[in-house]
């Protein structure tokens, strides 16, 4: 049990959250996947320097828009609000790239989005 509690922590330290500061740092073209009630798709995101964020999913279905905006409570607590539902932004380090991290309030859905230096 003791081997599996140490594995366990060891898997949640691999990629700690970075500390967001302000909006601007998230600013630029982010690409992923998003999942939520409107299905599971790649899709790219561009968030502005405000915290305004403006997507595409792309969907088998066709192409749906999705927009919303970032808010820095405080580095450590970030939220969003858009189209595709509320909830946490999380930002991580892996390598010389950077994951964003959407994760819904309640569950059902969210987003993984990379972009590179």
């Amino acid at each position: 049990m003791l081997v599996g509690v140490v594995l366990l922590c060891s898997c949640a330290s691999l990629h700690p959250p970075v500390a967001i500061p302000n909006t601007q740092t998230l600013a630029g073209a982010w690409h992923g996947r998003v999942s939520g009630f409107a299905g599971h798709a790649m899709a790219v995101m561009t968030v502005a320097d405000t915290g305004a964020y403006a997507g595409t999913m792309f969907l088998e279905t066709g192409d749906k828009h999705f927009e919303g905006a970032i808010v820095v409570v405080d580095p450590g607590r970030v939220r969003y609000q858009g189209t595709l539902g509320n909830g946490t932004v999380r930002l991580e380090q892996r390598g010389d790239g950077q994951v964003l991290r959407f994760v819904q309030d309640g569950g059902g859905g969210g987003a993984s989005f990379s972009r590179r230096p």
